[in-house]
């Protein structure tokens, strides 16, 4: 009779467990989080960011993810590629658009981060490449990608880049 309450209590608790699991990687780009500001060490380029996100190319899109091991959601893989570099940046799009510096789109480098806004799916961002190009995780159903800042969709939605490598 002990054995099954203990059973009971485990299922409860695994079940509760994964429910708590299941909201914390289904939060998706755009919502609040209360992640510190970005951090950079002086020694980090954004080419070994740009670097870093590249290799991902071809994963696929999770919502929530923030791993080569699940895939990516498009802040997840910016999340991501900056961590591995020691460079701390907020895990959501909607914080990843206000943070570092501010840079015009004819004075992006690789691995500043670019913030496109669209009013039905909010923001979106992606670490730029360099000759126009950046590397995203653009919704479900897809892959780690890279696109052309030239293409029409993104020029109407382009926003701003982002700079969090040291000047």
């Amino acid at each position: 009779m002990m054995n099954i309450r203990i059973s009971t209590a485990l299922r409860r608790h695994l079940s509760l467990l994964a429910l708590t699991t299941a909201f914390v990687l289904l939060s998706a780009c755009g919502k609040s989080s209360t992640r510190s500001h970005y951090a950079y060490p002086d020694s980090t380029s954004g080419s070994s960011i740009a670097a870093c996100a590249r290799s991902q190319l071809g994963k696929p899109y999770c919502s929530g993810g923030i791993s080569p091991q699940t895939g990516f959601d498009c802040s997840g893989l910016v999340y991501w590629a900056c961590s591995q570099n020691g460079i701390r940046v907020p895990r959501v799009s909607k914080e990843q658009a206000a943070t570092g510096k501010k840079i015009s789109q004819s004075s992006l480098r690789p691995g500043d981060i670019v913030v496109f806004k669209t009013s039905w799916r909010g923001y979106h961002t992606g670490i730029y490449l360099g000759q126009n190009r950046f590397i995203h995780s653009p919704k479900p159903r897809t892959r780690v990608r890279i696109d052309s800042l030239t293409q029409e969709y993104w020029k109407e939605h382009f926003v701003s880049g982002r700079r969090v490598t040291a000047p």
